[in-house]
């Protein structure tokens, strides 16, 4: 009987593993692809930390008073797997997905929680298994709006700072125009990542000290407003050093300075938290609390396979799908064109994590000047997707301080058998007005399908990518920002005239491309 028991208690163990593991392996694509959310993967040993903590301290568990309806949401949420697991095998980037994945798996697992051991049990173990969700990207209206803010307000001080100092100083949206140049908020990103970092870091503390609600809200309060002065100072610190030592000094300063003002955050953080932590100890659970009960073998047992069949089927389902093919391609960069110029890969460029790519400008025999950045990505890695639809107009520009004017109808551009369907803006910075025209690009399409519009950016074509199998597929993307022209027709029509005579059929890997470009940053 005991051995029984004992071996159910090691399925329902491996149950609730391979639920997480599979949740952990599905977000941390971003924690990979994306700086700003590297701070996840500390994220599930606190949960497993605090997760200790409570068990150590557990109330009597209780008799589920509504064992039916826990019964019922866990099938529920259960079934959802399936469908959630092919859209984010498909389509990573979208955050709908994720949240809808993470939400499942904690919501099985509350359930469950409240199965053994009641109302009590759910109370008390809910902080740790929630509190992984703060390492599920954040839907992108609320991360942008974040950033966006977040961007303005430092850039503000720290431009009124450095005229306080007596360095002269202008600010350009997102960017401070020095005497040696510009010099950008790192595109708000490392602000953003110690702000979700601190959001984190003080959830965690004052659940490891029992604080009381109104602690908690002033832990998480000050810790924000802490690194956002802390990120002021940052940026006061890479312009002093972009005025004094030139723009390529900045490099250097660039990680010491964001490891440091990111380790002063968490120390006034941990600090403050010591000030508010209560007088009282921890408790530990009474000897005679009751445990836990167990979970009924049939709901474990077909939780389980359903588990494994799930996984299996998702498998099964993709690698099944016939070879990826596509017409790759390439840019002709026009380098005798007038004022021809490469850009140089800056850090935070090559923080993306393409394999090849470049940056260019030049201008145009009509007096208009390109801009123009092209990356790739080689397919097999399980983050291209991702890298490749985060950096976008709507992302980038707006958190350079550029302002969305309008998006107009998308422009299909044909060449022999490529086929690419460009997004196109208009954006103004500084009362000069740009053309934004982007295309993300697969290598793999529906034979004879109609080119897709938008690319991949709505759920109807989600779906579609799931139906076609599409994993783990190379990826590129083209973005020309064409000033100097004020009608959006005319812009239209110098791009769709002058983009054929740029792209050429290419193999996967082109020699022109610069070995500089060429970058592994995961």
């Amino acid at each position: 009987m005991n051995e029984c028991r004992r071996g159910f208690g090691w399925l329902s163990l491996l149950t609730f593993f391979l639920l997480w593991a599979g949740l952990v392996r599905s977000i941390s694509a971003f924690w990979s692809s994306n700086p700003q959310y590297a701070y996840g993967w500390t994220v599930p040993a606190l949960a497993l930390f605090l997760l200790w903590e409570c068990w150590n301290t557990r109330p009597s568990a209780a008799p589920p008073q509504r064992r039916g309806a826990a019964t019922f949401t866990i099938a529920l949420l259960a079934a959802c797997l399936l469908p959630v697991r092919l859209l984010i095998e498909a389509t990573p980037d979208w955050r709908f997905a994720q949240w809808s994945f993470a939400l499942s798996v904690t919501g099985i697992s509350l359930c469950a929680i409240y199965l053994a051991g009641g109302t009590p049990w759910l109370r008390h173990f809910a902080f740790p298994v929630v509190f992984v969700l703060v390492a599920v990207p954040w839907p992108v209206k609320i991360e942008q709006g974040i950033i966006q803010n977040f961007s303005a307000w430092v850039a503000t001080l720290t431009v009124n700072g450095l005229n306080l100092c007596s360095i002269p100083a202008i600010q350009e949206g997102n960017l401070i125009r020095l005497g040696t140049g510009l010099v950008g908020i790192e595109e708000a990103c490392s602000g953003l990542r110690s702000f979700q970092a601190t959001v984190m870091a003080a959830l965690f503390l004052g659940q490891l000290w029992m604080f009381s609600f109104r602690s908690r809200l002033v832990l998480l309060g000050s810790g924000v407003v802490f690194a956002f002065f802390c990120n002021v100072g940052r940026a006061l610190l890479l312009a002093y050093v972009a005025e004094h030592d030139g723009l390529k000094a900045v490099d250097k300063w660039h990680d010491p300075a964001g490891f440091t003002i990111l380790g002063i955050t968490f120390v006034g953080l941990l600090v403050l938290a010591l000030l508010l932590r209560p007088k009282l100890g921890r408790a530990l659970a009474p000897a005679e609390a009751e445990g836990p009960r167990s979970l009924p073998v049939a709901l474990v047992a077909t939780l389980a396979a359903w588990i494994v069949l799930v996984a299996a089927g998702t498998e099964i389902w993709y690698r099944s799908a016939a070879p990826a093919n596509g017409a790759w391609w390439r840019i002709g960069w026009p380098e005798k064109q007038t004022g021809y110029a490469e850009i140089p890969l800056s850090r935070s460029t090559r923080s993306i994590g393409f394999d090849t790519g470049r940056q260019a400008r030049w201008r145009e025999d009509d007096g208009s000047f390109w801009t123009v950045f092209h990356f790739r990505w080689m397919p097999g890695a399980g983050t291209t997707r991702i890298e490749a639809r985060w950096h976008n107009p709507d992302i980038c520009l707006v958190a350079a301080g550029f302002q969305r004017i309008a998006e107009y109808e998308p422009l299909v551009i044909r060449k022999g058998d490529i086929e690419l369907v460009f997004r196109t803006y208009r954006f103004d910075a500084q009362g000069q007005i740009n053309y934004v025209f982007f295309c993300i690009w697969e290598d793999r399409k529906d034979p004879g399908a109609a080119p897709e519009v938008p690319e991949g950016w709505n759920p109807a074509s989600r779906w579609r990518a799931v139906l076609q199998r599409k994993r783990h597929l190379g990826q590129q993307t083209l973005e020309v920002a064409i000033a100097g022209m004020t009608d959006e027709n005319a812009a239209r029509a110098a791009f769709e005239r002058r983009i054929t005579t740029l792209i050429e059929p290419d193999s996967i890997l082109p020699e022109e491309t610069p070995v500089e470009a060429k970058t592994t940053a995961r």
